[in-house]
């Protein structure tokens, strides 16, 4: 199950961060409350969850984590599903959205709903980001069923220029 959390926490840093991620560090979570139900093989953390690895959190109302189990009958996590007010954060970043999602056997990570993203003042907003961590590649869009003409925006600083 660390496994996928770390992975999951990968969000905040892909693609250009993933590099510098620790995916090896030690994984502490905080939850008011943790339910396990081994038959509908799911754990879920609630209220004002956090996890934390290295120097990165993410921050959600609910995380529902998912698996099956291997030949030995030790867990596997399949998906990772944080729901309301998703917040991530490594150094510089910011995200939020409200609901994040990440299929582990996929590596796709997926932000949905009121995407926000910070990075050193940089902004993109939009209501899905979906990122590839096989491909380290990245979609942002800002299409609905309600709005299908929805644009993505964002604001980008210009560096001094040096001589």
């Amino acid at each position: 199950m660390t496994r996928a959390i770390m992975a999951y926490l990968l969000l905040a840093a892909a693609p250009v961060l993933a590099q510098a991620f620790d995916s090896r560090a030690p994984v502490d979570i905080d939850a008011a409350r943790m339910d396990l139900s081994d038959d509908d093989r799911e754990v879920i953390f609630s209220g004002s969850v956090v996890i934390r690895q290295a120097n990165l959190t993410l921050n959600a109302d609910r995380v529902r984590v998912t698996y099956a189990k291997d030949a030995s009958g030790n867990p596997q996590v399949q998906r990772l599903d944080a729901l309301g007010n998703v917040r991530i954060a490594q150094d510089t970043m910011r995200a939020s959205a409200r609901t994040g999602y990440y299929d582990v056997n996929a590596r796709l990570i997926t932000l949905l709903g009121g995407v926000k993203m910070d990075r050193a003042g940089n902004q993109l907003s939009g209501e899905r980001v979906v990122w590839n961590l096989n491909t380290r590649t990245s979609s942002f869009d800002a299409r609905t069923a309600a709005n299908p003409g929805g644009r993505v925006t964002g604001r980008f600083t210009v560096p001094d220029k040096k001589n």
